[in-house]
């Protein structure tokens, strides 16, 4: 009887440890994704899932090979609407492991009903006080710098949220504020 207990004992402690092990390298292998980011959820044979948003003309979900452009996933949405930022989104990029693309506004509706041009600064070369006008803090500032100078230039906006200290309520206060070139 001791024997029973003492082997189903080894087995459930045996069990235990295998699912916090396989927990472990599931974690670490990409379902955390690319630099803590969500990765694109595989649906097919060579498909992702990728969201579009913002100025588009049919925002939402779409299917398409990580092989493929923005341009592609642009195209698939129905084209940017004319509020556009040209200068916001590169559309040769690749699809890759990205979740999803805002196409931010040129232009905002401001209180009056006139609208106006956003003034944007350019993350690939702004400078850290001009990081700061537009929402960035004062850690977070040179944290944009110092990521570029250590990566490239940011090819989407999204890119944001691999530096240290930008999540998403950052990039969210940021996003029309913001440009590629």
């Amino acid at each position: 009887m001791l024997k029973t207990i003492l082997i189903g004992l080894v087995v459930t402690v045996v069990t235990i440890i295998a699912f916090s092990v396989v927990q472990s390298a599931t974690a670490q292998t990409g379902d955390s994704g690319l630099n803590g980011q969500p990765t694109s959820e595989v649906v097919g044979e060579n498909e992702v899932k990728v969201d579009i948003f913002g100025e588009i003309n049919h925002p939402g979900e779409y299917s398409i090979s990580p092989e493929e452009t923005l341009g592609t996933l642009i195209s698939m949405a129905g084209g940017v609407t004319s509020k556009a930022d040209s200068k916001a989104y590169n559309p040769s990029i690749y699809i890759g492991t990205y979740v999803s693309f805002y196409i931010p506004p040129v232009t905002e509706l401001p209180a009056i009903c006139v609208e106006e041009t956003i003034e944007k600064v350019n993350i690939n070369i702004a400078g850290e006080a001009e990081l700061k006008e537009v929402g960035f803090n004062s850690s977070q500032a040179p944290n944009v710098v110092t990521y570029r100078e250590e990566n490239g230039l940011f090819q989407v906006l999204e890119d944001l949220l691999n530096v240290k200290g930008i999540g998403e309520a950052t990039f969210n206060k940021v996003k029309n504020k913001i440009c590629l070139s």
